[in-house]
């Protein structure tokens, strides 16, 4: 059960723990729209006490603020059980994953709450079941580990690979690299974060400082891997010679063979150059 009422700013807190940070100027197009038009839809808040915590609407919160205004429409939500901090909780990541505004590592970082959410609403959830690594192990942690996926695919509009990717990317990267990637535009590409993730924490560091330094001594964060594996990025040549083995292992038989009857004299001049065919007779 909710109530709608108009309530002063000064009496509304926003928790420090909140997935998303205010985009600045999306608060200040938010409080132009504001005074043009008024607030169409509430903040979302619990009571604490005397006063009140926002659950969702950070960015409606700042706009008003900006505005000028004293009092905002908001939605005051009752919780409906024991664990009331951790339902306030998931409403604020359904509340902003249905708006679908999060970037790549606030999506990794929601997904990942979510599960914790649903495993203090579903306990039975972190029993039985042989542990291997998060996805693999015991045959009821399988299912439990579909359970989730499958209630997280069924709210969100995810696909369930999606959901499990997301968050093996989040528990890859460091506590420190998240923090570090916030507010930066690697936060924006999951391809970039499941790169980070992919290494241990050291190398996660390493890469971090050659991207985010001034001057950044990276472009990208397969730049800032390559350096930190090689201690120098590969030339035009290396890059190209990489691709081309990338790419030939994909091929099927026949096509390999395409290309090989196409370059078949310079394959028959190296062969004979390095000696294939005779170690072969031998």
């Amino acid at each position: 059960m909710s109530v709608y009422q108009s309530i002063k700013l000064s009496l509304i807190d926003i928790p420090e723990d909140r997935i998303r940070d205010v985009d600045q100027e999306w608060a200040e197009c938010l409080r132009d729209m504001f005074k043009e038009m008024g607030q169409k839809t509430p903040i979302d808040v619990v009571e604490d006490g005397k006063r009140y915590s926002l659950v969702a609407g950070a960015h409606r919160l700042t706009a008003a603020k900006l505005a000028r205004w004293r009092e905002i429409n908001a939605r005051i939500l009752e919780p409906s059980s024991g664990h009331s901090a951790d339902e306030m909780r998931l409403y604020e990541i359904l509340e902003n994953l249905g708006r679908k505004n999060f970037n790549a590592l606030e999506r990794c970082e929601a997904l990942s709450e979510l599960k914790r959410v649903y495993e203090v609403q579903h306990p039975e959830t972190k029993r039985g079941g042989k542990r291997g690594n998060q996805y693999t192990g015991g045959q009821k942690r399988q299912g439990e580990i579909f359970a989730f996926c499958q209630n997280a695919t069924e709210t969100t509009g995810l696909s369930r690979r999606s959901v499990e990717l997301a968050i093996q990317i989040f528990r890859g990267l460091s506590p420190q690299s998240r923090e570090r990637l916030k507010g930066t535009p690697f936060a924006e590409k999951q391809s970039d974060l499941k790169a980070l993730a992919d290494v241990d924490d050291d190398v996660q560091s390493r890469v971090l400082d050659l991207i985010l330094g001034e001057p950044p001594e990276a472009k990208s964060v397969a730049n800032a891997l390559t350096i930190v594996e090689r201690g120098r990025l590969f030339t035009t040549s290396e890059r190209l010679l990489r691709t081309v083995c990338d790419s030939m292992v994909k091929l099927s038989k026949a096509s390999r063979a395409a290309v090989f009857r196409q370059h078949r004299w310079e394959i028959v001049e190296q062969a004979k150059k390095e000696g294939w065919l005779d170690e072969e007779n031998g």
